[in-house]
């Protein structure tokens, strides 16, 4: 009988082609995160695996674990971390951008800075519409660092028409070193300022990182491991310490001497002569005694 007639064949091939069928999905989702992934520009690609929640107590830990499951983004709402630079934000950005490129969801990663120097030279060249329609298209936008850079009139009122235009009908994330009383700095309007906290905190879930610099720390860190290893190798090798806390000479590290017997000793040659010249016993032959 041949193989392609055989019943246990026949039997077997509708499961075979829904394994097949199962093994082409997977592939063809992972190629679309990687996609998702690739558009989005991210800077580097950054999980919540490698965060240290711990050297953040601040940072709500259940919080993100919720915002990961990306059900905000499908309700268009907002997301805001703010805290001083080194704590963790654009990490917990990226963090996030990530799960949801996993999710099925379009996201565009950007700084502040270049965001607003791309929608100036856009607007220069006439392209100001067909940029903003790009914005508008993806699920979720991230806009890091803002309150580093102060911007012009102009530029605030493009960065501010960007927020409007996507209120209600995408989600955004926003990372930024100063508090919401201090954004006036940078727009440079406390009118303008207003009327965007307005639309970005209506739905809004707020992430709060106040701790000590990660970067900070971590240097601090290295430069204590490295001074302790200075410390262990400008230690001499030929001396340790016993239990009492005394020094003792350690014998086997020094070299061999040749004694005016001529026999092989660790003692170093002044012991020898020592003897020869203040002998120890009246009468006796000096060199006899240290040859002893």
């Amino acid at each position: 009988m041949s193989v392609r007639r055989s019943p246990w064949n026949r039997a077997d091939y509708p499961r075979y082609l829904l394994r097949r069928c199962e093994l082409e999905r997977v592939d063809r989702e992972r190629r679309n995160v990687e996609r998702r992934i690739r558009l989005a520009h991210f800077p580097q690609t950054k999980s919540f695996d490698t965060f240290d929640f711990a050297a953040q107590p601040s940072l709500n830990k259940a919080l993100v674990l919720e915002l990961m499951r990306c059900e905000w983004i499908e309700k268009r709402q907002n997301c805001i971390a703010l805290g001083p630079s080194g704590t963790g934000k654009t990490h917990t950005a990226l963090g996030l951008g990530l799960a949801a490129c996993q999710k099925g969801y379009s996201v565009a990663f950007t700084t502040a800075a270049a965001l607003v120097h791309e929608l100036m030279e856009a607007r220069d060249e006439r392209r100001l519409r067909a940029l903003q329609k790009h914005l508008n298209t993806v699920k979720l936008l991230i806009v890091d660092e803002l309150g580093y850079v102060p911007f012009t009139a102009v530029g605030s009122e493009l960065l501010f028409e960007v927020f409007s235009q996507r209120y209600e009908r995408g989600a955004a994330l926003v990372t930024s070193n100063l508090p919401f009383d201090e954004w006036s700095s940078i727009f440079g309007s406390e009118r303008l300022t207003g009327a965007l906290l307005d639309r970005l905190t209506h739905h809004v879930h707020i992430l709060e990182m106040n701790g000590e610099s990660y970067r900070l720390a971590t240097s601090k860190k290295a430069q204590r491991r490295s001074a302790q290893g200075n410390a262990k190798r400008r230690r001499p090798r030929h001396r340790n310490i016993n239990r009492h806390g005394s020094t003792k000479i350690n014998r086997a590290s020094q070299p061999f001497t040749l004694n005016p017997t001529g026999i092989l000793s660790r003692r170093p040659l002044a012991h020898f002569f020592s003897a020869i010249d203040t002998p120890s016993t009246p009468g006796a032959p000096a060199l006899a005694r240290a040859s002893a």
